[in-house]
Parts: structure tokens; C-alpha cells; sequence
């Protein structure tokens, strides 16, 4: 059996274009298996660079890089990866806890973390929102039958989940605000954000947020609870403030370049600076 018969299952390699299959091929060839997360970045990073994208364009460039068999090899290798999969075992746990009826992993992709809940609340209605699955993704879904793929938000849901999805976006602030509008007052959002340059595809324009998100989703009507691995927990209070919460981001947008050059301990004195140049309520460090 070749490595890849050995790591990608059957129901993986039925949906594989041959530009998917070949591309997996070589990676997992090249590093004797899956690739570490260090060398997955470096892989993300490379059609990023060879497609020409632009950060501050979201055109057919980007539309291309997020379409490459480097994210089928990301949503392949989280499943292998053992922090990645004890990430996600956490983030289930937890949402098994809060006992939901409905729930919406929103930028799902592969749908790992939502075949996990599924598997775990088999009476709970678990809806993947991403626009273009791949076809393997969505087989794997159908073996869980209470967890589908759909194109968009309908509805009420008990908890959303957002991990690792708004530091690719233009707008993660409306982005927040539009989608928080389908969660139930007091529901709750667990989102999970590397607002840092750890890949190419992390927008630089919205590092800002990685000193005010708690203040911004607060000034939204989001109100930050525990902290889930490395991501938190926002629970709806009834109302969307997207104006507030923009005025939040405004405000760290002018704080971060005073501490985005320090070498260690720029979150931390961001946030201070927030809560003295911002006014805000919030506790830091919760």
C-alpha cells in the first residue's frame, strides 16, 4: 500500500480531481507524510505568492489561492495532526456542555470539528455553512446523518462556531455582526482568531484587532465569556451594534502602530491602551 492509499482514505480518493490526487501525492512523498504545522504554513504561503495576491484585493487571485489542493491538504491534515485534533475534541467537549438544539459551524470547511459535534449530539440538527464544499467533504458529512453543508445562514441557531475564519476576511467586524444576527438571544458565538502573521493569507490590515476583538464583540452586544482553548466564547444580549463595534475597531486601528513594533508584549499593552484611550468596560484578561 502507498503512502497515500495509507493516509487518505477511500472515501477521500473517490472525490479527488487528478490535479488534487497528484498534488497530495508529491506532499506526502516529499515529507514522508503529513507535513508538520510549520511546513503547512509554508505550503499555504506558496500559491499564495506564485498567484500574485494582494491583500488589499480580494479578486480572482484570492478566489484562486482559496481554491488550491493546499487547503484539501489542511483539511486532511488538522484530522491527523494531534494538536489540531485535540483542539477540536476541546472545542467539542464544550459545546457538547452547553446542550444546543441547533448548531452552525460557519466557514466550516472540511467539517471536521462539525462531524465531531455531530457524532457526539446525534439528536442535534449541525449545519456546516461553507459555499463551495469540496465533494469529499460533503461524503464524509453524509456519513453523519445530522450534519449537512448548506450555502448560507437560515434561521436560529443555539451556538455558531468561527474558527480561524475572520482574519481572512475584508470585513470581519460585518462579517461578525451580519451572522451574530441568526443566533438566539443568548446563544453563543465561539470564534477562534490568529489576528498575526502567521500566513501570507492573514490579512495585515486587521492585526489591529488582535488588541480590541473582546472590546469590539462587547461594543456589539457580544458579551466575551470563557475562553475555549484559544478561542472565547460571546453571548448574544439581544441586540447587533455594528456602529459601536466599528468605532471599537477604529480605536485600535489608531492604538496598534504604537505597540505593533514591539518585539513581545504588544497584545497586552494594546489592551491596556484600549481600556484607558477607548473607554472601555470590558475587564481585560478575563
Amino acid at each position: 500500500m502507498t503512502l497515500f492509499n495509507k493516509l487518505v482514505s477511500e472515501t477521500v480518493i473517490n472525490h479527488l480531481t487528478s490535479e488534487e490526487k497528484n498534488y497530495l501525492m508529491e506532499i506526502l512523498d516529499r515529507f514522508g507524510g503529513y507535513p508538520n504545522l510549520e511546513q503547512l504554513w509554508a505550503l499555504v504561503d506558496e500559491p499564495w505568492i506564485d498567484l500574485g495576491c494582494d491583500p488589499r484585493m480580494m479578486d480572482d487571485r484570492v478566489g484562486a489561492f482559496y481554491r488550491h489542493p493546499v487547503w484539501l491538504l489542511n483539511g486532511l491534515m488538522t484530522e491527523h495532526h494531534p494538536s489540531s485534533r485535540d483542539n477540536r475534541s476541546k472545542f467539542s467537549a464544550w459545546i457538547v456542555d452547553q446542550k444546543p438544539r441547533r448548531v452552525v459551524d460557519f466557514g466550516g470547511g472540511f467539517g471536521g470539528l462539525a462531524r465531531r459535534v455531530g457524532a457526539a449530539l446525534p439528536s442535534v440538527e449541525i449545519e456546516v455553512v461553507e459555499p463551495h464544499p469540496h465533494p469529499a467533504a460533503v461524503a464524509l458529512a453524509a456519513a453523519t446523518p445530522n450534519v449537512r453543508y448548506v450555502p448560507e445562514l437560515s434561521g436560529v441557531y443555539d451556538i455558531m462556531i468561527a474558527t480561524d475564519v475572520f482574519e481572512h476576511v475584508p470585513d470581519p467586524i460585518g462579517l461578525a455582526a451580519s451572522t451574530a444576527r441568526n443566533l438566539r438571544i443568548g446563544g453563543q458565538y465561539l470564534i477562534a482568531n490568529c489576528f498575526a502573521p502567521a500566513v501570507l493569507c492573514h490579512l495585515p490590515q486587521l492585526f489591529h484587532l488582535s488588541i480590541s476583538w473582546d472590546a469590539v464583540m462587547q461594543a456589539m452586544g457580544l458579551r466575551p465569556e470563557e475562553r475555549v482553548v484559544y478561542g472565547r466564547s460571546y453571548r448574544h444580549s439581544g441586540i447587533v451594534d455594528e456602529q459601536a463595534a466599528r468605532a471599537k475597531g477604529e480605536c485600535s486601528r489608531q492604538i496598534y502602530p504604537l505597540v505593533s513594533w514591539l518585539p513581545r508584549g504588544k497584545v497586552r499593552i494594546g489592551k491596556t491602551l484600549m481600556q484607558t484611550l477607548c473607554r472601555s468596560t470590558y475587564t481585560w484578561g478575563k
